[in-house]
């Protein structure tokens, strides 16, 4: 993704490229507190496993697996935030 803005800024676009990583320093998987879902089995009713997981269909894993949680949508959006100011948006 940082690549593409790159590409699309020597193209004249005004484009900026949010690395959101430094927000999840010690948030992660394992973090304390963490704030990306690890394995997560619990089913919702939108799970599809078979689908949403082809090669470890047999797990039954929910799509929740290893996205971000509440707050880690919140960090992902401090970031973006942070892109923005310093874009001056």
């Amino acid at each position: 993704m940082q690549g593409a803005v790159a590409d699309a800024k020597a193209q004249g676009v005004s484009a900026g490229f949010s690395n959101p990583t430094s927000f999840f320093v010690g948030k992660g998987v394992c973090g304390d507190p963490e704030q990306i879902h690890g394995i997560v089995k619990t089913l919702t009713k939108s799970d599809d496993p078979v689908r949403d997981w082809p090669i470890i269909r047999n797990y039954g894993l929910s799509a929740q697996s290893f996205h971000p949680k509440i707050g880690g949508a919140r960090l992902y959006a401090n970031s973006l935030q942070r892109t923005m100011s310093d874009m001056g948006l």
